[in-house]
């Protein structure tokens, strides 16, 4: 039987491999329409940003991170898992697993210059929904115990922080660093949030049911069609012009800007 490294490392490799096969069929229709206008999808771009936090594994000092999450998210509301103006025209609801290195790479690139333009202008706002890929089902409960450490601190308008805070500081996905001391050090570092309560709402069974509810929502994309398989991150564009398509790709800046003006 294969070790629990092996079973992740061959899943992984399995995501990506699906990931950029769809990136060539759906890039190679791109050329011929409009984003828009495509029924199977939006062209996917699959990118692997050179950044300080790349491959998996970050570099950020916890005190680096803190200066760089708090800096981007500084002014900005936040409710629950809804980061942003609450009556932006724009809303991308992301579905993610928070040990998932391409959603990693989105979170640190297209998506935090997004954060911190057109969120920032009020624009659009993110919603995140829990996801299990890379996490897998068979981690001692990481997947349940992280989404539910990000969406305690969400009790206190902060799981943005929280879920910035973990692709900042995220480690190779082979290993299994998930662990209750790993969950209160990223805490830890959130400006203002209560500890005592944060950790009293960790137990929370109604966010324990929220990230079920959670997982049966992009399952229910799957039965309906909408997207091949649960991937993450799957993203979800909606604008005063609808809903197009959901995206399943790390997109860069330029192709959520292209997002963005497809469904305005």
């Amino acid at each position: 039987m294969a070790s629990r490294a092996e079973q992740k490392a061959a899943a992984r490799a399995a995501r990506e491999a699906r990931l950029k096969a769809a990136s060539k069929n759906q890039e190679r229709n791109a050329r011929l329409m409009k984003l828009g206008g495509l029924v199977a999808g939006v062209a996917i771009v699959i990118v692997v940003i050179v950044v300080a936090v790349g491959g998996g594994s970050s570099t950020l000092t916890p005190k680096k991170t803190k200066a760089l999450v708090t800096s981007l998210l500084a002014g900005i509301p936040q409710s629950g898992n809804t980061l942003g103006n609450p009556n932006a025209k724009i809303t991308v609801v992301e579905y993610g697993d928070l040990v998932c290195p391409i959603c990693q790479e989105f979170a640190v690139g297209g998506e935090a210059s997004a954060i911190r333009n057109e969120v920032r202008q009020g624009k659009v706002k993110f919603v995140y929904r829990a996801t299990e890929t890379a996490s897998g089902s068979n981690n001692n409960g990481e997947f349940v115990a992280g989404q539910v450490a990000a969406k305690a601190a969400g009790l206190q308008h902060k799981e943005w922080n929280y879920i910035l805070t973990w692709y900042n500081e995220q480690k190779s996905e082979t290993t299994p660093y998930v662990t209750n001391g790993w969950l209160q050090q990223l805490a830890q570092q959130i400006p203002g949030l209560n500890l005592a309560k944060w950790q009293q709402d960790r137990n929370s069974t109604a966010l324990a049911n929220q990230v079920k509810a959670e997982e049966q929502d992009i399952a229910d994309l799957v039965a309906q069609k909408a997207i091949p398989a649960i991937e993450t991150p799957t993203l979800v564009f909606t604008g005063p012009k609808g809903t197009p398509p959901p995206v399943q790709a790390a997109l860069t800046y330029s192709d959520l800007k292209t997002a963005f003006k497809e469904v305005t």
